[in-house]
């Protein structure tokens, strides 16, 4: 039996001690689908629209009831919760983990087949940009063996709908500037600054 999409809400922590400003971060809008995540985006006045067509059809279930029924369900001993339940609950806990410094990468399954070939070729190749490091437009193109479509390729970029995780927040202009991001370019520079906190030498 299909499971209905459910969406949730995650809010970056703000009390956390480690040297980088996150009080200025928006809230997060994530989706989860058939056991992996559809969509993840800061939810802001340039994302509204956005994540009201995605999440027409999800069913909304706050973090606090998730985190519930999953005790529940060990108080219980159910095997696990049910899975898109789980998968959002997995999201939130590996997104505390990230703004707090201690996770580089991500292990949640994701959903990247909504995209042309082009598209889904651009952001698996956005997954192998290592934490604490940023390319270039033109070497994300060069990196998928297109070095004249840098500007598809920032236009692929601009098409992710699964933000931070998927990160192109970490491909920049070519003169060093921050370049665009879909929920704003403060955002960007608080994802890059943290990252750059916690890189490994």
């Amino acid at each position: 039996m299909t499971q209905r999409a459910i969406t949730t809400r995650y809010t970056v922590p703000k009390n956390v001690q480690i040297g980088v400003d996150l009080s200025s971060l928006p809230p997060i809008s994530l989706t989860v689908k058939d056991g992996k995540l559809l969509a993840l985006d800061w939810h802001n006045d340039k994302t509204e629209k956005l994540l009201a067509k995605i999440n027409e059809n999800a069913e909304f279930i706050a973090r606090e009831t998730l985190e519930q029924e999953a005790q529940k369900a060990v108080i219980e001993q159910k095997s696990c919760a049910p899975s898109n339940q789980a998968i959002a609950l997995q999201v939130c806990h590996e997104l505390d983990e990230y703004f707090c410094g201690e996770r580089t990468t991500f292990d949640v399954p994701l959903d990247l087949l909504h995209g042309t070939p082009f598209q889904m070729c651009v952001w698996q190749e956005l997954c192998c940009i290592e934490y604490g490091q940023t390319i270039s437009y033109k070497m994300l193109a060069e990196r998928i063996g297109k070095p004249s479509a840098f500007r598809a390729c920032a236009n692929a970029n601009g098409r992710n709908l699964i933000s931070l995780i998927v990160p192109c927040h970490r491909v920049i202009a070519a003169d060093g500037g921050l370049g665009g991001y879909t929920g704003g370019v403060e955002i960007k520079r608080a994802l890059l600054a943290l990252e750059k906190r916690f890189a490994k030498v």
